[in-house]
């Protein structure tokens, strides 16, 4: 057993599965998982006459070897993303102006280091109440800190948890949300700032009670779309190096892609017969120009990176679909038949201006990516650019009620879908409706299930069965729907048998099988995504689990012990720790761990519990009360109703090649 991790074992699981695959590989399978991906009427369509059977009944179909699965399933590794980035301020030179502008805007200004970033917060409210708890803001010692403490009728909190924030995520037209960095690992304060009513409140999706506090994780995807440029770690999903950013806000190569061949073309001989290799996108076609913005702006139900590729490897130029399999929602409307929070994309993609426009029209077409349209001139700004379009065809109010609106086209035609403060949703009704009245116009057709957006060529097969499996197998966890599990295993069974590199597929194929109660199944898997990402946390914590599960405490102290160097954060991961070194008599770091778990969430009952058990077996008597009373406190003002009862389990917040995203999108 090394240092670094635990000894990868050979891999009898992935040729053991391939061989067991080679009677599914029959003609018959192929109609099955053809009949899976195409919609009922194209399977109808496709389906031949019958027709007198011309094969005798004893020739069967010759089985597929393991060598043509694997070739039939095989997926293929992309083409390294482009490099060569040089930062914003090398543009500052030649295209001053357009600089200076866009410094100003949402995306010149959405990240950036506390104490930097200019101070809106000032006059706001530093305190509040959620959840039972009381939170404030504060300053000391040069940190700015978020604090959260929990009290009842004695003098002294039952807790008081303060964790330095370091940066400020989002341009500040909504609010602003915080961050901090632990080991590599980013996570979100549950404190964040809005604009509207100056005031601090929970952080967007937050709920104390259920134990999100400070151990969300930060994903790349939502690096991805906020930050300039992110310093990753290769080999390792959600972590950042040191510097942690080469470029803090979204810069102009997100949009026209590295610098580094565009500077040295523009320095070198100005009469080159080779073209400038910047990007401009007005000049892609219509798929590839709207993908530019469609990276952060197009939400959908699920998104699955495609094999081998990063968060970060989008370039201009290239279609959204050769990085992301990303899956639409089944309708813009709830079952109750309100309206559901779609991406501006969607709406937009469902108007009728974008659709009889025939790529025309886009983003560019009413947004000016290079400034911020001032608020005293927005109605008159876009209504020059619908007039654009509709020049001939003018409003067909009477002047006396367009002046009633200062004859803006998108009071009408664009109205605020709602007033909140949440971010990445679409304040303005980007389909475009025909009247003001209708807040949210549906898709016009219903869709049988999430439907794979493409604006590029089909996928191969194993590539679409691969995203649909991954999918499948993350809503199946998320509904605890073990019907949906077995779709999911059907799905991805083939494709990992074929690509065993594939660690996204792999941990995908071993949670379903965990859901489904087959943990025999599971544990193999596990071990192959540790032997082929080392690095993986979601593996080696899982494994430490599983192995704690059936008694094999040392080797899940090993497993936990990896994934403690890679994540030193999580309060469970500490605790569970406290109780494998109990079990194995290590009593001291036992004691270390308990109060570790007890720093990192104080509203964890257990995390009371080990200390004082703890303290008790190293002879600190007076610790062990101190515990026991605190724990009393804290379970009879969960019991009063006073703050919402968080329970002895708590999730463990680590990175899954396709684990559930912290919303993106719509910067604040």
């Amino acid at each position: 057993m090394t240092e670094t991790s635990p000894t990868p074992r050979e891999r009898p699981f992935v040729v053991s599965l391939l061989m067991a695959l080679v009677p599914l590989a029959l003609a018959g399978l192929g109609v099955l998982f053809l009949r899976w991906n195409q919609p009922d009427d194209l399977v109808a369509k496709a389906r031949p006459e019958k027709t007198p059977s011309t094969t005798p009944e004893s020739q069967t179909p010759v089985p597929l070897t393991p060598q043509e699965i694997q070739k039939q399933w095989a997926l293929q590794a992309p083409e390294p993303a482009a490099s060569g980035f040089v930062g914003s301020a090398a543009c500052r030179d030649c295209h001053t102006e357009i600089y200076e502008q866009y410094m100003q805007t949402g995306m010149g200004r959405s990240f950036g280091r506390i104490g930097e970033v200019p101070p809106l917060e000032q006059g706001a409210k530093t305190t509040f109440e959620a959840s039972g708890r009381q939170y404030r803001v504060e300053t000391a010692n040069g940190q700015t800190l978020h604090c959260e403490a929990l009290v009842d009728d004695q003098p002294d909190p039952i807790y008081d948890q303060q964790v330095p924030v370091e940066y400020a995520m989002g341009s500040g037209h909504k609010g602003r949300s915080y961050l901090f960095e632990k080991g590599g690992a980013l996570f979100m304060s549950p404190i964040s700032w809005y604009s509207e009513g100056n005031r601090f409140d929970l952080s967007p999706g937050y709920k104390p009670e259920l134990g999100d506090r400070f151990e969300r994780r930060i994903t790349s995807r939502c690096l991805s779309c906020h930050v300039g440029q992110v310093n990753g770690v290769p080999g390792r999903l959600d972590t950042v190096g040191s510097p942690a950013f080469h470029e803090l806000s979204i810069g102009c190569e997100r949009c026209h892609g590295p610098g580094e061949q565009h500077v040295a073309h523009r320095q070198g001989d100005q009469g080159s017969s080779q073209p400038d290799p910047i990007v401009n996108p007005k000049h892609l076609d219509p798929e590839r120009r709207e993908a530019v913005c469609n990276q952060c702006h197009l939400l959908g139900a699920d998104e699955i990176l495609r094999y081998q590729r990063s968060d970060f490897d989008f370039r201009p130029g290239m279609h959204l679909s050769d990085v992301w399999s990303l899956f639409l929602e089944s309708s813009t409307t709830h079952d109750d038949g309100t309206p559901r929070a779609v991406s501006q994309v969607e709406q937009m993609r469902n108007s009728r201006c974008f659709r009889v426009s025939n790529g025309k029209l886009g983003c560019v077409s009413c947004h000016d990516p290079h400034a911020s349209v001032p608020t005293a001139e927005r109605d008159s700004f876009y209504r020059n650019r619908c007039l654009e379009c509709h020049s001939r065809q003018g409003c067909s109010l009477p002047e006396t009620e367009r002046a009633t609106k200062n004859d803006s086209c998108i009071a009408c035609h664009m109205p605020r879908v709602g007033d909140n403060d949440i971010p990445h949703v679409s304040q303005t009704n980007h389909a475009i409706p025909r009247s003001a009245d209708v807040e949210l116009t549906p898709i016009g057709r219903p869709r049988r299930q999430s439907e794979l957006f493409l604006d590029g060529p089909l996928l191969p097969k194993p590539d679409t069965q691969r995203a649909r499996g991954i999918a499948a197998a993350k809503q199946s966890e998320l509904k605890q729907d073990e019907e949906l599990a077995g779709k999911a295993l059907k799905l991805l069974e083939p494709v990992v048998a074929a690509n065993p590199l594939d660690t996204a597929a792999t941990a995908a194929l071993a949670r379903c099988y965990q859901q489904i109660g087959r943990f025999a199944d599971a544990g193999p898997i596990w071990r192959d995504v540790v032997a082929g990402d080392p690095n993986n946390e979601e593996a080696l914590l899982t494994m430490a689990q599983i192995l704690q599960r059936t008694g094999q405490w040392s080797e899940s102290r090993e497993f936990l012990d990896a994934f403690l160097r890679l994540n030193e954060w999580p309060a469970h991961a500490h605790g569970m720790k406290a109780q494998l070194c109990e079990r194995l008599g290590d009593l001291d770091t036992a004691l270390q761990e308990a109060e570790l778990a007890f720093q990192r969430d104080p509203t964890r009952k257990t995390a009371y519990t080990w200390l004082e058990q703890s303290c008790l077996k190293a002879g600190r008597t007076d610790d062990a009360e101190r515990y026991r009373k605190l724990r009393e406190r804290l379970e009879k003002v969960m019991s009063s109703g006073n703050a919402d009862d968080l329970g002895d389990e708590g999730k463990v917040d680590v990175p899954r090649r396709q684990a559930p995203e912290t919303d993106r999108g719509q910067g604040q």
